[in-house]
């Protein structure tokens, strides 16, 4: 029953009680309460309608109270579910959604949806929610190599969006990626490396160089500076005590060292490189294996055989047995061989 219907009803229904009590001329009725010293006359119609009208009134404030508690339970219901489009653009966005759940029921359901990794297969997704569909489109954007403006994205640099974002940047625009090395500090290392890949291409020698003494390279960075350098030109911006620093802040191996080496050969002479190798191998032993690569390519047996008659018996087997190869009138290339 709606809630006028129940109240003409009920108004109604206390007039044809009242109109009928009223009728019997029952007179009148004296309610006496000696504890509470309590004592009342009134027409008996009166006191027979009294309890309906206290029924009435009860139930009528029972029925607001209930109502108006389902109105703000509804609109809160209302309000939370258009919060969860909210929660799918933060999702979408790589991101925590911060929005408050009002509703027991919706809240387990916006934690589900918190811990789900969102994300739009083909790059499309079909929506008439505007708050989605604006994040979709900057979506696909950033997902197609563009960049968004970092104030209309409104995304913390560490967000995985906002990396690829910032990614993306660094592949536009040579510039950007010179301020990414120069403030190496407020990015990461995947976007620090790309960015240094980007200057190496890019940009002079001079300023991959100058960028290169502000930031700590990586192995991958100091091979990419030291490629650079020994196809760049015959005349080389590097100097041997230079590149030695740069192998020394680093850890390589002997097979990324001999690739290092196969680069340099194309134009560095055989007497710097050689002492480029003889000073790595003096600084750590363990990259000997590089060094004897290098005196192998040009030749050089008797030193090649002072290391080894100084070696253990289980060192350098590869070279040693080159060596007795080459002593019995039999020759293979260096380059034909796995060396480790």
């Amino acid at each position: 029953m709606g809630f006028k219907k129940y109240i003409v009803a009920s108004f109604l229904l206390i007039a044809i009680i009242s109109g009928y009590v009223y009728s019997l001329n029952l007179g009148d009725y004296t309610l006496s309460i000696t504890q509470l010293n309590f004592t009342q006359t009134l027409p008996v119609f009166v006191w027979v309608i009294l309890p309906v009208l206290v029924l009435f009134v009860a139930s009528f404030l029972h029925m607001v109270f209930y109502n108006t508690k389902s109105y703000f339970t509804r609109k809160n219901m209302l309000k939370d579910i258009s919060s969860f489009s909210t929660i799918v653009r933060d999702r979408l966005l790589k991101k925590e959604s911060s929005v408050i759940i009002r509703t027991d029921e919706l809240k387990k359901v916006a934690n589900v949806l918190n811990q789900l990794d969102m994300d739009i297969i083909d790059n499309k997704l079909s929506t008439d929610v505007n708050v989605i569909s604006d994040v979709v489109d900057k979506i696909v954007k950033i997902n197609n190599g563009e960049y968004i403006s970092a104030k209309e994205l409104k995304l913390p640099n560490d967000n995985e969006l906002m990396q690829k974002n910032i990614l993306n940047r660094i592949n536009n625009d040579d510039n950007f990626a010179v301020e990414v090395l120069k403030n190496s500090d407020k990015y990461s290392e995947e976007l620090i490396e790309k960015a240094f890949a980007n200057i190496i291409k890019n940009k002079s020698f001079d300023t991959v160089k100058k960028l290169a003494s502000n930031i700590k390279l990586s192995n991958e960075m100091v091979k990419l500076l030291l490629l650079k350098d020994s196809t760049a030109s015959k005349e080389f911006s590097l100097t041997n005590s230079e590149i030695l620093v740069y192998i020394q802040d680093n850890k390589f191996t002997n097979q990324e060292l001999i690739q290092i080496a196969k680069n340099y050969k194309k134009h560095m002479s055989p007497e710097q490189l050689i002492k480029l190798f003889e000073d790595i191998s003096a600084n750590d032993e363990s990259l000997t294996t590089s060094y004897l690569y290098v005196l192998f390519e040009y030749e050089m047996i008797s030193q090649i055989r002072e290391i080894l008659v100084n070696s253990q018996k289980d060192e350098y087997t590869i070279f040693k047995a080159l060596i007795d190869l080459k002593d019995a009138g039999k020759y293979y290339s260096i380059d034909s061989l796995t060396i480790k």
